[in-house]
């Protein structure tokens, strides 16, 4: 079934991801200081690199699959049992393999020493928790159930937050032990999240060709995103040889207001993907897409313009006269906050339907121009520029994928009942 899309409805929805979003930042906060306070010094490090090691393997070992089911969930909702099936059992592998690169990555990558025993044990259970989250959330995304994936969520956060306070208290608190609890309650949002998204736990037979269908889905949303992630992450590894650790602080500065002016768009992105995806006339689509666009151009020259006002001030007067050298960073990364807005739902309307190359090549030249930027320059603010650049290439090449493939979107067909078993596929 269609459903219907709207401007207010997704404004409205995307307003729901956007305070969610801002409250787990919130939220983050509040877990960083009882960390701080509740273990040691070189505790407190361990559980970083942990949760950054487990971060990493959820990233390269998802497979595009949270992606992929949120489209084809969104698109054809009765084949979500099948969707389930086919997702659980390869999870299963998923799993093993993550064991793997654990374990390989643990023994083989020096920086990663500290972490052996039952902390390497740890990584792995943190990292299968949080994918299984992951593919719940975009389950519930592609119902429409944006309350109840934002649910999943922050139970998971909040509930990490009660068990550290609870733990604090009885004393020998340690990484591994905050770990575990922040994987219980990760698997007590999880199982929520199967209830709301109304999942059985019975699997159906294994369907292959909805499985290729996955993949091919998957796949390309697999790359685009790894790239994306590179894209905007690459000027922070390079800042370091540019500007010393100094540099470092300044450019991680900057770049941390830059993602907190992200939360907007991405949350309108992440709204748009499965209306379009779900609404198979081409005018509707075209037209949301455009007036999107036009209010999310609107919302971030805005946020730029206050950033660039309002920042010389509350920057040394939040973190300290020090950091008002941040300030010539961000304002070189202001036009790729803008662009990179612009293209959460330039890239999300493009993705829509059903994740064409042209989607895969937008972030894959961005990264290439972002290493260019890098190549050019020496300095900590050229680092700004890069991303920008990056940025800007990348918009450019998404509008320009959306404009191409604009007029498919009439093409998907409307069948009045679609097999469960894939066959439309």
């Amino acid at each position: 079934m269609t459903n219907p899309i709207g401007l207010r409805r997704i404004m409205a929805q995307g307003a729901s991801v956007a305070l969610t979003r801002f409250a787990l930042i919130g939220v983050s906060f509040a877990s960083s200081i009882v960390v701080a306070r509740a273990l040691p010094l070189a505790e407190r490090g361990k559980l970083g690199l942990l949760i950054a090691v487990s971060t990493l393997a959820v990233q390269f070992g998802n497979l595009g699959l949270p992606v992929a089911n949120t489209y084809l969930v969104a698109r054809h909702p009765h084949l979500l049992a099948a969707l389930v099936g086919n997702t659980v059992r390869a999870f299963l592998t998923i799993a093993v393999l993550l064991a793997l690169f654990c374990a390989a990555g643990l023994h083989l990558i020096h920086a990663w020493s500290s972490l052996s025993g039952a902390a390497g044990l740890m990584v792995w259970l943190v990292a299968i928790a949080g994918l299984a989250q992951l593919l719940v959330q975009n389950l519930l995304v592609g119902q429409f159930r944006f309350n109840s994936s934002n649910g999943v969520e922050m139970v998971a956060r909040l509930g990490m937050i009660v068990g550290m306070l609870l733990l604090w208290p009885l004393g020998g608190t340690t990484a591994v032990r905050f770990a575990g609890v922040i994987t219980v309650f990760t698997v007590v949002a999880t199982g929520w999240g199967f209830h709301a998204a109304g999942i059985r736990l019975v699997l159906p037979e294994w369907d292959g060709r909805l499985w290729r269908r996955q993949l091919q889905v998957g796949g390309r949303a697999y790359v685009a995103c790894i790239a994306s992630f590179v894209l905007s992450r690459l000027p922070l590894y390079a800042v370091e040889s540019r500007g010393g650790l100094d540099g470092l602080a300044y450019y991680s500065q900057a770049l941390s207001i830059a993602d907190t002016m992200l939360v907007i768009p991405i949350a309108l992105g992440t709204v748009l993907f499965p209306n379009l995806a779900s609404t198979r006339e081409a005018s509707t689509r075209i037209r949301s897409t455009l007036r999107l666009a036009g209010i999310t151009t609107g919302l971030m020259l805005l946020a730029a313009a206050a950033a660039a006002l309002l920042g010389p001030v509350l920057l040394p007067l939040v973190y300290g006269r020090a950091y008002a050298a941040s300030m010539p960073v961000l304002f070189g990364m202001l036009p790729g906050v803008i662009a990179l807005g612009v293209c959460s739902v330039m890239q999300n309307a493009l993705s829509a339907n059903g994740y064409p190359w042209a989607a895969v090549a937008s972030p894959i030249v961005g990264v290439m121009a972002v290493s260019i930027g890098l190549w050019a320059t020496g300095s900590v603010v050229g680092c700004g520029w890069a991303y920008s650049a990056g940025a800007v290439v990348m918009l450019a090449c998404s509008s320009l994928g959306w404009w191409i493939h604009r007029q498919d979107w009439a093409e998907i067909p409307t069948p009045p009942a679609l097999s469960a078993d894939g066959a439309d596929f």
